[in-house]
């Protein structure tokens, strides 16, 4: 049967759109990974150079400075996420999870890490080691830790334990509860982190309960000053007020106890130096 030329002129108008029509970036193999915990977990595996998009946050180690910036960590730039194709995209919780939702409903591979424990944290070493193709070095990363924090937890088994309190935020007044990741750190370290329980594992307190719990020693990330801090109402009564034992950013990196990534063995290893301290003066 012969083809009409009106047949043929649709024919090569087909053609036309389908060969002009933009496609898709195709999958790179490669990695955007948008919590600053999961991006030391793989440049700790070995698989930095794999990864090929971050957020701000990501910011160790300094090979991830390097990367393309696709926003930070509440505000993601997804055209910038899709351009990149990536493989697979690492959120976290919290805030993250729409975004997680949204880079899916787009067809893209979405792997949710959010570790609240030491022991979620090893999890999730093997977990990504086996995504990214690297499980024998997951393995030996975790056992690496676990012996770490076994000899830290060790060392000081049989000492005083000064009552620590971690302030996050100042207005509203927050710190951290045992069951977080940070409260599990401080106990791991060889303190006690003054609120047991809370609401959340990061949640408000009433300054009646932190003058209440008498800390020994006090962490402030809120950004507040020393002079303000020893001037609150009420807080004279507080030991590590009076004897002004407080420590900021400066002296205790928060990326150190905060992020549930390998470094956390420095974290601790920091804090049983600062409880040392306070053991020699207290004595």
């Amino acid at each position: 049967m012969r083809t009409s030329a009106t047949q043929l002129l649709c024919l090569m108008l087909l053609f036309t759109a389908i060969s002009c029509r933009k496609l898709p970036p195709q999958n790179t193999g490669k990695y955007v990974v948008l919590s600053p915990e999961t991006a030391e977990i793989i440049a700790a595996l070995g698989a930095a150079e794999d990864i090929v998009g971050v957020t701000k946050e990501c910011d160790f180690p300094e090979a991830l400075k390097a990367k393309e910036l696709v926003g930070n960590f509440g505000a993601i730039d997804m055209e910038k996420v899709i351009s990149l194709a990536p493989k697979i995209v690492f959120v976290s919780g919290l805030e993250q999870e729409a975004i997680s939702l949204d880079l899916q409903k787009l067809g893209i591979e979405v792997y949710r890490s959010y570790p609240r424990t030491v022991k979620e944290m090893y999890q999730e070493i093997i977990q990504i080691g086996k995504l990214i193709g690297k499980e024998s070095e997951a393995k030996a990363l975790k056992q690496d830790l676990e012996q770490s924090i076994a000899t830290i937890v060790e060392e000081n088994a049989g000492k005083a334990r000064p009552d620590v309190y971690l302030e996050i935020y100042r207005d509203p007044l927050m710190s951290v509860a045992d069951d977080s990741f940070v409260g599990e750190v401080i106990e791991l370290a060889g303190g006690n982190n003054v609120f047991d329980r809370l609401e959340r594992d990061y949640a408000r307190v009433k300054a009646e309960s932190v003058i209440k719990a008498a800390p020994d020693l006090m962490i402030c990330y809120s950004r507040d000053t020393k002079e303000n801090i020893l001037s609150r109402k009420g807080w004279d009564r507080i030991p590590a007020i009076q004897n002004e034992r407080i420590y900021f950013e400066e002296d205790m990196n928060p990326d150190l106890i905060q992020r549930a990534g390998p470094r956390c063995v420095e974290g601790m290893k920091a804090l049983s130096a600062l409880f040392d301290t306070w053991r020699i003066e207290t004595q």
